[in-house]
């Protein structure tokens, strides 16, 4: 009977494990991605009250969510820095949307742990209408709960291109967020969110307009 308890015991331990892990093929794929698993955060969830955060933009004026809440919902994307194709790719997409986003009540906004003279440069080069905001002490990362530490593989690897993370980021540290998209309604809640260690995966325009009609 003892050893019966301590059976059970051991495998319903064994699940609740399971269940706050991350899996062995998981772990291989994140760290693909160069995140460091342990440092992983989770991301704010939909109902979660969303972090209200202030910052320099491009045009070194300050964004402040709260006082962008008040004119509709906003949309809070973060991006790895000026340097991810994928990031620019995804931008570039939703400036070309913008005015459908603006019509539908929103602003859009972009998070980066890049150096303010980096981000503004590649918003004039790219011409983006719409405030990108440094997060030098990964404050605002922080807050979303989306940060994570690059590894070493990855760090090594992005070198060989010249971009290095200890010189890109205001902080002088090899940390980034995840790229998650949360779309916070007027009340200060997150309504709908992307986050994937994938930094190829996105939240597609189409998306981001699908959730602001649902409000």
């Amino acid at each position: 009977m003892k050893l019966n308890l301590k059976l059970t015991l051991s495998i319903v331990l064994g699940f609740l494990l399971a269940g706050t892990m991350v899996s062995a093929q998981e772990k291989a794929v994140y760290e693909k991605y160069g995140v460091v698993v342990s440092s992983l955060q989770p991301g704010l969830e939909v109902g979660d009250n969303a972090f209200l955060f202030d910052g320099k933009t491009q045009d070194d004026k300050n964004f402040d969510l709260k006082k962008a809440l008040k004119k509709g919902p906003v949309v809070v994307n973060f991006f790895r820095g000026s340097w991810c194709p994928y990031c620019a790719k995804h931008l570039i997409n939703v400036n070309d949307s913008l005015s459908m986003i603006e019509k539908a009540g929103a602003t859009f906004v972009a998070v980066t742990p890049e150096t303010q003279e980096r981000f503004a440069a590649f918003a004039s080069k790219k011409g983006f209408d719409f405030d990108l905001v440094g997060d030098p002490k990964l404050d605002i990362m922080n807050g979303f709960q989306v940060t994570f530490d690059v590894n070493e593989g990855y760090q090594e690897m992005l070198q060989k291109y010249e971009k290095d993370l200890t010189k890109i980021n205001s902080i002088k540290k090899a940390s980034l967020p995840v790229p998650a998209t949360f779309i916070i309604g007027q009340d200060g809640k997150i309504i709908a969110k992307h986050y994937d260690p994938d930094y190829k995966g996105r939240m597609s325009v189409k998306d981001i307009l699908a959730a602001l009609e649902s409000i």
